[in-house]
């Protein structure tokens, strides 16, 4: 008898753990993901999310590519970030995004966001993309 009530509150002491583990607060964001293999293929061209959650841009090109963002407020719109804060801290609105990499953002603020791709900088007129549009609502 004396077994199986030990046995018992080791575990109700796993599930406590295990519940404490999952809360709310370790819930990592949404992740968003835009693919992007040419100028003219990024997909989805058009993407809704909430604010905080992650966008990210994959280049499935053999060669670096530009993403531009237009008309954003470098410093305060982002959050979590891979490729886009420089040394001090401020967001780039012009990144690179290496062959077969890719760069992502929490956006802080409900807003659209638009960008554009260019797969060949030294020729950005004819290598640039559609724009491309992101629609960012208040989180549920």
């Amino acid at each position: 008898m004396v077994k199986h009530i030990g046995v018992s509150c080791i575990l109700c002491i796993f599930l406590l753990a295990g519940c404490t583990k999952s809360s709310m607060v370790d819930v990592p964001p949404r992740v968003h993901d835009i693919q992007i293999s040419g100028k003219d293929s990024i997909a989805p061209v058009e993407l809704y999310a909430a604010v905080g959650e992650e966008i990210r841009w994959h280049n499935q090109l053999a060669v670096p590519i530009h993403l531009g963002l237009l008309g954003v407020q470098p410093i305060v719109e982002a959050g979590c970030d891979k490729g886009f804060k420089t040394w001090f801290g401020a967001i780039k609105d012009v990144v690179v995004i290496p062959a077969g990499g890719y760069v992502s953002v929490c956006f802080l603020q409900a807003r659209t966001v638009r960008y554009n791709i260019w797969t060949d900088i030294a020729d950005p007129f004819h290598s640039m993309s559609p724009t491309g549009i992101i629609h960012l609502d208040e989180a549920a």
